[in-house]
């Protein structure tokens, strides 16, 4: 697997996991809401997608020199804490990098339960 996609659904996952908890109609599996975000990702104009997979590349990257190991690769637990790092930066960049692809994949996977939503979401 390329790394951006990894990256895209790793995120994807964890937010998923996060919100869905304790609410067994939005469990895993969260492909579709990965795959929704990447969408979102690529309709982006260009100048913005392109500082958007930059900034994914770094924050996959961030994790090595404290975990030994890229982000798409920590098990969950290491990945939500390293959220809840970038959450909590002092830089703003950091803050709405996060916000941007919790909202993506919060959206879709809460569109699951809306009919309506759920087709515009669909692959």
């Amino acid at each position: 697997m390329r790394w951006r996609p990894a990256v895209v659904s790793a995120l994807a996952y964890s937010f998923c996991e996060e919100a869905a908890a304790g609410h067994r109609d939005m469990g895993a599996p969260y492909n579709d809401v990965a795959r929704f975000v990447a969408r979102e990702e690529a309709a982006m104009p260009d100048h913005l997608r392109l500082g958007v997979r930059r900034a994914t590349l770094a924050f996959d990257l961030a994790s090595i020199p404290r975990e030994g190991r890229r982000f798409h690769r920590l098990p969950q637990d290491r990945r939500i804490a390293r959220l809840n790092r970038w959450r909590r930066s002092c830089f703003s960049a950091c803050r709405d990098f996060i916000r941007f692809y919790q909202a993506l994949s919060i959206y879709a996977l809460y569109s699951r339960l809306d009919p309506v939503l759920s087709r515009e979401t669909a692959p």
